[in-house]
Order: C-alpha cells, then sequence, then structure tokens
C-alpha cells in the first residue's frame, strides 16, 4: 500500500518528465537521506528560459507525446515516485543513460537523486510547493493513482 506525505518541488518541463517515465534521476545542489515515496510536484513558476528548452533536444524529443508546453500543468502534484538512491554527480556518469545525462545538471559537487516506480495522479492535486522535501498536509493513497 503506498501512502506518500511528502513532495518534491521541480520545474517544468522536469516535473512532467518525471511523472511520464522519460527521467528518473534528480538533480540537485543538495543531498538528500530520505528514501521512500514522494510525489512530484509541477512548480507554480515556469521561466522563459526552461519553457523555450520544450523546444529543443532532448527536451523536445522526450516530452513528443505530450501536451504543448504551453499547457504544461503548474501548481500541482501529477506523480508519484520512490526515491531509492542519492549519490555525488561526479559517481553516477557512466551508469547513466545518454538521454538522463542530458536532462539533468549533473556538474561536480551536485548530487543525483535516483528514483524509480512512478505512478500518475488520476487527478493533479493543486497546491502550493516548497523548497526541498516538504510533508504535505494530506496524503496521497493507492486510491489516487492510476
Amino acid at each position: 500500500m503506498i501512502v506518500v506525505d511528502r513532495a518534491l518541488s521541480l520545474t517544468q518541463p522536469w516535473a512532467t518528465l518525471m511523472a511520464i517515465d522519460a527521467k528518473r534521476v534528480e538533480t540537485r545542489a543538495w543531498n538528500t537521506n530520505y528514501r521512500g515515496w514522494i510525489a512530484i510536484h509541477a512548480s507554480k513558476g515556469f521561466p522563459m528560459e526552461c519553457r523555450n528548452l520544450c523546444y529543443s533536444s532532448p527536451f523536445g524529443l522526450a516530452m513528443a507525446n505530450c501536451i504543448s508546453p504551453d499547457d504544461l500543468p503548474l501548481g500541482q502534484i501529477l506523480a508519484v515516485t520512490e526515491i531509492v538512491e542519492s549519490r555525488r554527480t561526479e559517481h553516477v556518469g557512466a551508469s547513466l543513460s545518454e538521454q538522463e545525462i542530458a536532462l539533468g545538471d549533473y556538474s561536480p559537487g551536485r548530487y543525483a537523486i535516483f528514483t524509480r516506480g512512478v505512478r500518475r495522479l488520476k487527478q493533479p492535486i493543486t497546491i502550493k510547493g516548497a523548497l526541498s522535501i516538504w510533508r504535505m498536509t494530506s496524503p496521497i493513497t493507492e486510491a489516487d493513482l492510476v
């Protein structure tokens, strides 16, 4: 039984890429010891430089079967996934696909957060996000998932 009470906010298009299982590693400047299920939240902000990425390779190719970048959800939880590992980016390059590397920031000194088992929500949940890994007021359960 899946019960998810924590979330991670990502800017688009990364939130949708995680939700459609086109991206399984999130890169951050900080490490996490958290392991377990987490909600993927699409941040409310969608800066122009991020919007423009949707029209370039590899982002456009990875999202080819998705909705238009102008229609990407904002300020909503889209899916859940399980965090299984976090490692420094210097130690992960050889184990990742070319697409995965192109969709993240693997600069030295950063961290790669590995996920698995993404599940979409039946209906996105509109909620205000936060920095880092944050707690939700109402958990997501198996009944909320596709």
